[in-house]
């Protein structure tokens, strides 16, 4: 059976990256595979909030922009949301259920969190170009071709 916390007292550095024993404590001082350690330190080094970035350029410039490129600007938007929606839940309900090396683990987490502050940013642009963000949000899952588009990337979770 599947746990959460694995109490038995496993080598990690002798496990397999997958359908190994479950994960126990997450320890990052002794590494299987010291490069993904090294990428989920890179991948951390990149942390920022989208919050800390100023939008007041990017409303002034959407204001100047014609129908077709708002369209576009707005299509965009809710195609990269959808898509790091998926992203950020994505990774880890297919990989982590199979995983047992705890640097692989934190890296696919890490993965995850940066795909939810993707969609996040995604989120701060739009409330600091639209007057009202939550019609668009609203139309995402309703807009067949941005949904069409998707299926390529989510079919393959739903497996």
């Amino acid at each position: 059976m599947k746990t959460v916390f694995n109490r038995n007292d496993v080598d990690f550095t002798k496990e397999p990256m997958f359908f190994g024993e479950d994960p126990g404590v997450q320890r990052y001082d002794v590494f299987k595979y010291p490069a993904l350690d090294k990428l989920n330190q890179k991948m951390l080094g990149y942390f920022w909030r989208p919050e800390e970035v100023s939008l007041q350029k990017d409303r002034a410039d959407y204001q100047l922009f014609r129908p077709e490129q708002r369209h576009i600007f707005t299509a965009n938007l809710k195609y990269q949301t959808l898509l790091d929606s998926v992203q950020g839940r994505g990774p880890s309900l297919a990989f982590l259920p199979y995983v047992s090396n705890p640097e692989l683990e934190g890296c696919i987490v890490t993965w995850d969190f940066f795909e939810a502050l993707h969609s996040r940013s995604y989120t701060h642009i739009m409330k600091n170009v639209y007057a009202n963000p939550t019609e668009i949000f609203d139309t995402i899952i309703h807009d067949k071709e941005i949904l069409k588009r998707a299926v390529s990337v989510t079919e393959n979770y739903d497996k």
